[in-house]
């Protein structure tokens, strides 16, 4: 991500951590030695920081400005003995590869005489916050393998110079890589520029957040050689290192001109430079240097004990809120295909080893490969051009997500018709690790319903039922020629009552006024739910509010749909009670609210359609509580963080104030126990304000940095679908998080198929959730994540054919070895990822690596992709606003 103005952040706000009870709590201290009176040597590390994938133009220019700028770096490596620099993403480097294919041997000339460093593990620098573990995983799998496929080499760290926020589980994810270091650079707590960051489990990583990752400005920007001044100021902004480097250790600095920089303008720099510098600052070593000249200079310090650096546990505060609440459409569209892709390994797996099927190696792999593109930081935080999401000449994000969605479509469809016979029923496939009964909305044939099940007909033609489905499991169901039951319109009750709620509806607005539980009878709601709000900042942004949106409290209330005059239809069927509530809202578009109530399930689910809502809107849904908040905790990738809310508390570590990104899921524990979860399908925003939690539907903003994008915008129609769950047992009973997944992700219909027996073929124990299931090399590869919080033991049975089990790193190196057994039992630290691989007596080909993205891009987009211009380089203009 790349910052409209290069003042725009503050250069380490820690204020919210260090000068709170809580906080403090967080970090372990250290004592420290004696003060330095001999400046230390600063290593100063020239990196270029771009949006690889577009941001302010398509992502075919984007690619030549990364290119180009990348090469300006190298020819400054080749003209200067003295310079170094850091180079980060796959696809900038396959951007050299199609348009200076022969700078490729220099470029690994350089890295073998290191000067240059392919300094990032990943794919491509992600938001980290978005998307589900497995993909985040995924995305470090795929770089690692990459790089070792085209330069035989492995990056040693995680690269995460940009996000804005780092969650609790990216220690445990990164040391599960195998990298040796975590690298970021927004909303340091400690106070130092090393650490180590600890995550639930355990698990721990050297953690490095010197400052901003564009640093040392002046000697990059200046067009003339720096004055003895700019020298002495230069050598100030050293000097205000050394409070946050730990002694016995060298000064970091992350070096640039800002985004997108090149390297220094003055060609004699850096040699001049040092020459300069022995002259006026003779008392401070300067060295241009990779990061793991660095990292190698601190870790004898480190690993002995020498260099005492402390300890954080928990995530960090977050930053550019706007990135969590805006682009549902990039969020929502994410989250689909990922599911889908995650369910479509797992139906492959269990088709090519219990069926006739070959396992699509290749297509499944670019099918990760386009959804880590679709990561890249702008991408999904929905904060670019509207060039980026749609363009008619250049490939976009719309045109990777339509390539992953009709593969995986494929691939179910293809995989599931060879594990049931042909026929005129329909088979059915749960992906998730769990028995599951859940309401589910199926395709099924016009006229038909399942046999034995009650099934109920939904307005768009599909037929909710509850079908009890084991875990992992396929199946053939037999149709019925009982047309699913159509619901019956009936006036609003006066209470809504199921088997574990009531719940009141009012008449003339429409929002949900009272839920009660049913067993105890305890009132949940503080006042009007659901209900819907327009706000906008209460003082006029200077910066882009695509970027920046200040928290609720700092907003001014424009309307609400209870402001006017609601109509309400009831309709009543089967298995459920969906209410219909239609009015207008803010800015004269229709607002068009859809609640369903299940007889037999604790889930509530909510469809707000919005239309036409005028730019610099933030909408949102509120829940009042009634009574007070004591834990919060929210879904992250593989895990969550759980953090303290009405009173502090020092061992829960979560963060919890301002607007925050969840995935899936939010929890909220009551002082009266029991709960209320707001579960999502891609809308990530969230806020919690004394007992009032939101949900946030959209950030509407006509243009971003002077750039249409229709995608961001409020123009047209938006549907918004979103889920409460109330619930009055425990956390550990209540399920919270499986209950996401199995809102996010159901059953896969395969049509034309014959009745037949139903097969679980992984079960596992209630603790932990699968998330990928899949085929690697000569093994089954099953990963999964302790779901509670607890110690435990996690048990896992897999009814596929295989000769012996191990348990592996993320990357699937050999950890333990595991005896041959019908059900295993895994020790399980707290939230901890298990990665567990299964030899099958069949090896399967390493997928070959990408070099073009010719293979993937529609043909009349092909021009503009393999367009070259030399002279795009460095910055991207903004747009006219």
């Amino acid at each position: 991500m790349a910052e409209t103005h290069p003042t725009r952040f503050p250069q380490w706000n820690r204020r919210e951590f260090v000068t709170s009870l809580v906080a403090a709590s967080f970090v372990k201290p250290v004592h420290s030695p004696e003060s330095r009176t001999t400046p230390r040597e600063v290593f100063l590390v020239p990196n270029f920081h771009p949006a690889s994938c577009g941001w302010l133009t398509t992502f075919s220019r984007e690619r030549v400005y990364c290119a180009n700028s990348y090469l300006n770096h190298l020819d400054r490596v080749r003209d200067d003995p003295n310079y170094a620099f850091v180079m980060s993403e796959v696809n900038n480097i396959i951007a050299i590869m199609d348009f200076q294919p022969d700078r490729i041997s220099e470029l690994k000339q350089r890295i073998d005489e290191k000067r240059v460093e392919l300094v990032n593990a990943y794919f491509l620098e992600s938001s980290i916050n978005l998307s589900g573990g497995e993909a985040l995983v995924r995305l470090g799998v795929e770089g690692l393998r990459w790089y070792q496929q085209i330069f035989g080499l492995k990056p040693r760290f995680s690269w995460n110079i940009d996000v804005c926020g780092t969650h609790d589980q990216m220690p445990q994810i990164a040391a599960g890589l195998g990298l040796e270091a975590l690298v970021y650079t927004r909303g340091n707590p400690t106070g130092k520029g090393l650490y180590w960051s600890e995550s639930p489990d355990g698990t721990r990583i050297l953690t490095i957040s010197p400052g901003h990752y564009s640093e040392a400005g002046s000697l990059f920007s200046s067009k003339q050689p720096l004055s003895r001044t700019q020298i002495q100021d230069l050598e100030q902004f050293f000097a205000k290192k050394e409070p946050i480097t730990p002694d016995g250790a060298p000064i970091l600095v992350l070096g640039g001109g800002d985004d997108y920089a090149l390297a220094p303008l003055v060609k004699q720099y850096p040699s001049q430079l040092l020459k300069q510098w022995a002259e006026f600052a003779p008392d401070r070593k300067l060295r241009f240097t990779t990061l793991s000249q660095y990292v190698d200079s601190i870790l004898p310090g480190v690993n002995s004990g020498r260099i005492q650096i402390s300890t954080l546990r928990g995530g960090t505060k977050y930053d550019f809120n706007a990135f969590w609440i805006e682009n549902p459409q990039v969020k929502t569209l994410y989250r689909r295909n990922e599911h889908a892709l995650q369910a479509a390994e797992a139906l492959a797996t269990v088709a090519s080893l219990h069926g006739d099927y070959q396992y699509p190696v290749k297509l499944l792999s670019d099918c990760w490969i386009l959804m880590c593109l679709n990561m890249d930081r702008n991408t999904i935080w929905g904060s670019a051009g509207g060039m980026v999401f749609v363009n008619d000449k250049s490939w976009d994000v719309q045109d990777r997500f339509n390539w992953v969605r009709n593969t995986t479509d494929h691939v179910l469809d293809s995989s599931g018709q060879s594990l049931i016979p042909e026929g005129e029923q329909v088979g059915l496939f749960n992906p998730l690790n769990w028995k599951r009964n859940d309401p589910i909305a199926l395709q099924l044939p016009e006229g038909k319903s399942l046999e034995g099940i009650a099934c109920e007909a939904l307005r768009e033609g599909r037929v909710l039922c509850q079908v009890e489905m084991p875990s992992t499991s396929v199946g053939g169901w037999r149709l019925s020629s009982k047309a699913p039951v159509l619901p019956r319109q009936i006036d609003l009750p006066g209470m809504i009552e199921t088997n574990y709620y009531l719940a009141r509806i009012d008449g003339k607005t429409g929002a949900l006024t009272s839920l009660k539980l049913k067993r105890s009878g305890r009132e949940l709601l503080a006042g009007p739910a659901n209900v819907i709000v327009a706000e906008r900042p209460t003082t006029k942004q200077t910066d882009d509010p695509g970027d920046q949106m200040p928290p609720r409290p700092e907003r001014t209330r424009l309307a609400t749909s209870s402001d006017q005059l609601s109509s309400i239809q009831v309709n009543q069927g089967p298995l459920a009670t969906t209410v219909e509530v239609t009015g207008t809202f803010y800015g004269g578009g229709a607002i068009r609210r859809r609640i369903r109530f299940y007889r037999d399930y604790p889930r509530i689910d909510f469809e707000t359609e919005l239309n036409d809502v005028p730019n610099y809107t933030v909408v949102v849904s509120e829940f009042p509580l009634a009574e007070e908040i004591v834990e919060v905790r929210r879904g992250i990738p593989f895990g969550f963080s759980h953090g303290a809310w009405a009173k502090p508390n020092a061992n829960l570590h979560g963060w919890t104030k301002g607007i925050v990104p969840a995935v899936r899921w939010i929890d909220f524990e009551l002082a009266g126990g029991g709960g209320f979860a707001i579960l999502d399908r891609g809308l990530s925003g969230r806020e919690l304000n004394e007992r009032t939690p939101i949900i946030y539907l959209m950030n509407a903003e006509d243009r971003y940095v002077g750039y249409e994008n229709p995608w961001l915008s409020g123009k047209g129609q938006h549907v918004l679908p979103y889920s409460v769950v109330v619930r009055e047992s425990s956390w550990e009973r209540a399920h919270i998080a499986q209950m996401a997944w199995e809102y996010n992700r159901a059953p896969i219909v395969i049509s034309g198929r014959a009745a037949g027996p139903v097969q679980s073929f992984l079960e596992t124990s209630d603790n932990v959730i699968v998330e990928a299931l899949r085929r690697e090399g000569y093994c089954i590869e099953v990963r999964m994540v302790e779901c509670t919080g607890s110690a435990g033991t996690a048990s896992v049975s897999l009814k596929l054919p295989h000769k012996n089990a191990m348990l592996t790193d993320l990357t699937g190196k050999r950890l333990s070895t595991l005896p041959l057994s019908g059900r295993y039992a895994v020790p399980v630290r707290p939230q901890q990822i298990v990665t567990m691989r299964f030899e099958v007596a069949s090896t399967l080909p390493e997928p070959e690596p990408i070099r073009s993205w010719d293979p993937f891009v529609p043909e009349n987009k092909l021009p503009a992709l393999h367009a070259y211009n030399p002279a795009l380089i460095g910055h991207p203009a903004f747009g006219e606003q």
